[in-house]
């Protein structure tokens, strides 16, 4: 204990391949004075156990990207450290036995073609010569990627440690820690027994027990652990027959649930079952390390029936084990990683979903880049921490979902897929009358959102083609436009800022102007230092030093997160009332009519962007002008208690519903952006086309970043984009091509009931200028599915650019 340091500039508690990554990236950037501090051995919990699988095609840019950088990393960290990683490029082979699967396959390939990713479709026959062991009767189709392969996933950990020593990083091993230190909401120090080191930062990356250590300082880590399966066969003369040195690609079969790939001269299968099973952490020894959980093969048995059905030489292989390790995942099957929202200075990477060994080098790298530039420096919203609000932490929510999580691994991603458990957490006040009107719910940050009224087509089957409700969409379209329909928008979140310095310090930190009368409503966004934006909300004034944002739906913590490292010096409070409200929005022409019969008071007249006082039934609230759809209409604002009563008195008035689907459509079509989509912290409002709603005579943080891009052309630009083919079904990330190149990627997509074809919102970097000399510019086409489709383009909204062109 003695030879712990009394301090350190960085405290990374894990030392599995995500600790040791962190660590080598750390260094590598010149950071000074880090330690690292492991319960057992380098590499005992996880990391040792892991399939070591790695590939590139994945169904979202970031990972994408990240995995990329990761394959790089271990083909050059042997060179570097002299610690071989196992690299092997062995390619690897998923199959499809249905046409959708096929379809998702084709979706990875395309979207790998945005990144110049090498990856084919190959037929039954290809399918045989890459995999002879397969059965392939049943094979409709499926994708080499010859650039994948597989490591050993203790080398690589084993490479980056030494990488790291060799930059001045210690390694203790055998040290447990057994407590977190702050001083006042700041992480300050680790306790390893009576020992204290200090610390500027911690790093929680300790796998499976890292969301009980979080709780040591109070921080919330949502991920929990499952059992995980793989079997492991002794030699199979098939495999011996290959040669020496010869592998096999790593082979998907994800409509079976399996992956195999071939193992010192046998065969590894590994599963993610439907029916997985969760692992409550009061069941693993305190000193498990090294150690496997017992052998299960009753559980295992349907997924052998599966392996012995596509690899027949199974049926004589002998067994040398089934391994039985566990990992952790988390609610949305996306791993977690960023600065803990509770815990200024405390950093947390964990959940991997199976995919550590793939995303380690990457995503050690961009934890490595946000710890020392304060915030992320890639675009990295999906795996961002922020996105787990406190409440998404409930121990009985995570032991009913994380279970699906792995059952699901493999599922196709259908639009509209949800998962079926923890469901109910988080509930609108009006959620029992949409419910009753027929409403088909998703579930998003633990909310129960509407996405569409048609409760007969619940149980449809998801597809990629025309879903069984477009015609039911279409009518609340229709409702929006000429008539008045409720949204239900209270997962929306609302944060009060008050106090005598509310004025500047919104001026700081949002970057429209804010000194407005009381009354109204101003469009705003909050950027980052380079000018990227952070967010989009709408800002209410509600007196001299009150102030009420609307900001969007699960970026409260996020958004508050941001607001109180901006706070300083300023004299305000910031509050989160987000379940509080209720928001209704009542959009369409003959909302401001069917408002005036549910009140028995006469309306406020109200400009656009200002709000006032309503009464609605026998509830009391505001009204603002404005609606997210486009269309005419307002937005409604009740206490929790009184949404109900005023729900009923706008459906007794005639209002109808409307759901997420039907409000999507008209967004787009509006040419509206969305945080996540077209604005993000590397997207400036020039390149978002939003650079309109900046205030220039305010210090807002970002201005000088925009300043110095204010006349010059973006190298990109957000456009509205709409297909000449009606059978073109677009989603989301898919690759735009003109003149023989990529220049871009479909943001949003929604079905236009305006124009009877998808209309999109994209990012393109090309051709600017002739876009922005043009209304309209057609020879775009975007790829779907490897299938490509016309589609034109122009920077205004797709309902006032496309409507004469159809």
């Amino acid at each position: 204990m003695n030879s712990l340091p009394q301090n350190a500039r960085t405290v990374i508690i894990g030392g599995g391949v995500i600790g040791c990554s962190i660590a080598y990236h750390l260094a590598r950037e010149g950071r000074k004075d880090i330690v690292v501090l492991e319960r057992s051995k380098l590499t005992s919990g996880t990391t040792w156990h892991a399939a070591g699988l790695v590939r590139r095609l994945r169904p979202s840019a970031t990972l994408t990207k990240l995995i990329n950088y990761s394959i790089d990393l271990y083909k050059e960290l042997e060179v570097e450290t002299g610690q071989g990683t196992g690299w092997t490029q062995t390619g690897s082979l998923s199959i499809a036995t249905n046409e959708d699967r096929l379809t998702t396959l084709k979706r990875q390939v395309s979207l790998g073609r945005a990144f110049g990713l090498e990856a084919e479709i190959v037929d039954r026959k290809q399918v045989e010569e890459l995999w002879p062991l397969l059965r392939t009767d049943d094979v409709i189709g499926a994708v080499h990627s010859p650039v994948d392969g597989r490591v050993n996933p203790s080398d690589v950990a084993l490479a980056l440690s030494k990488g790291a020593r060799a930059r001045g990083v210690q390694f203790f091993e055998e040290t447990r820690v057994t407590g977190l230190q702050k001083k006042g909401s700041r992480i300050s120090g680790v306790e390893v027994g009576d020992h204290v080191i200090e610390a500027d930062e911690v790093v929680i990356a300790c796998g499976l027990w890292s969301r009980e250590v979080a709780q040591m300082a109070g921080a919330n880590m949502p991920l929990y652990a499952c059992e995980h399966f793989y079997m492991l066969t002794k030699p199979v003369p098939e495999v011996q027959a290959l040669g020496k040195g010869v592998h096999l690609p790593t082979l998907n079969d994800q409509d079976a649930f399996l992956y195999a790939r071939d193992d010192v001269e046998g065969l590894l299968v590994g599963c993610f079952e439907p029916h997985a099973k969760g692992l409550p952490m009061e069941k693993l020894p305190a000193d498990f390390s090294f150690d496997l959980l017992g052998e299960d093969w009753d559980h295992f048995m349907p997924m052998m029936e599966n392996a012995l059905h596509r690899i027949p030489a199974l049926e004589k292989a002998e067994v040398r084990m089934l391994l039985n390790g566990p990992e952790s995942f988390t609610l949305d099957s996306q791993f977690m990683m960023g600065e803990s929202p509770e815990v200024p200075g405390l950093f947390l990477m964990g959940g991997m979903n199976s995919t550590g060994i793939a995303l380690a080098g990457g995503a050690g790298m961009a934890m490595a880049e946000w710890i020392i530039a304060g915030e992320p420096t890639m675009e990295l919203n999906e795996a961002d921490i922020r996105r787990f609000g406190p409440e998404m932490n409930v121990l009985g929510a995570l032991e009913a979902r994380i279970p699906e999580v792995l059952g699901r691994h493999y599922d196709i991603a259908y639009p509209g897929l949800s998962m079926h458990t923890a469901r109910g957490q988080r509930r609108s006040p009006i959620h029992s009358g949409t419910s009753a009107a027929g409403a088909k719910f998703l579930t998003r940050g633990g909310w129960e959102r509407p996405e569409y009224y048609a409760a007969d087509t619940v149980d449809a089957p998801l597809t990629f083609g025309v879903p069984p409700w477009r015609e039911r969409v279409g009518r609340e379209v229709e409702a929006c436009r000429s008539g008045a329909a409720i949204l239900d928008q209270s997962a929306f979140g609302k944060i009060m800022v008050q106090g005598p310095d509310a004025t500047d310090f919104l001026n700081r930190v949002c970057a429209a102007e804010m000194k407005v009368a009381p009354g109204r409503i101003v469009y705003s966004q909050i950027l980052n230092m380079r000018g990227g934006i952070e967010s989009d909300i709408t800002v209410q004034r509600h007196g001299a030093e009150t102030y009420m944002l609307i900001v969007g739906a699960g970026e409260v913590t996020r958004d508050l997160m941001r607001l109180r490292s901006a706070k300083a010096d300023f004299q305000v409070e910031l509050t989160d009332v987000t379940s509080g409200y209720a928001i209704m929005g009542l959009a369409g022409a003959q909302a401001r009519a069917v408002l005036q019969k549910a009140s028995s008071d006469t309306l406020p007249d109200l400009n656009r962007f200002q709000f006032a006082p309503v009464e609605v039934g026998l509830a009391r609230g505001w009204a603002g002008r404005l609606s997210y759809t486009g269309e005419d209409g307002f937005e409604l604002y009740f206490s929790a208690d009184m949404a109900m009563a005023a729900y009923e008195a706008l459906v007794a008035a005639g209002a109808a519903h409307a759901g997420l689907t039907a409000s999507g459509s008209l967004r787009i079509e509006s040419g509206f952006r969305a945080w996540g989509h077209e604005m993000s912290p590397g997207v400036t409002p020039y390149e978002a086309g939003t650079e309109a709603f900046l205030g220039w005579d305010s210090d807002f943080t970002g201005k000088e970043a925009l300043s110095a891009l204010r006349n010059t052309l973006p190298k990109r630009r957000i456009v509205s984009m709409l297909f000449d083919d009606p059978d073109a079904i677009p989603i989301h990330d898919e690759p735009i091509w003109r003149n023989g190149r990529v220049v871009g990627q479909i943001t949003s997509s929604a079905w236009s009931y305006l124009f009877n074809r998808s209309v999109a919102l994209a990012m393109v970097e090309a051709p600017l200028e002739e876009l922005a000399c043009n209304d309209i510019v057609d020879g775009f086409e975007v790829e779907i599915a490897c299938a490509r489709y016309a589609a034109k383009a122009s920077l205004k909204p797709a309902k006032t650019a496309f409507r004469n062109r159809t």
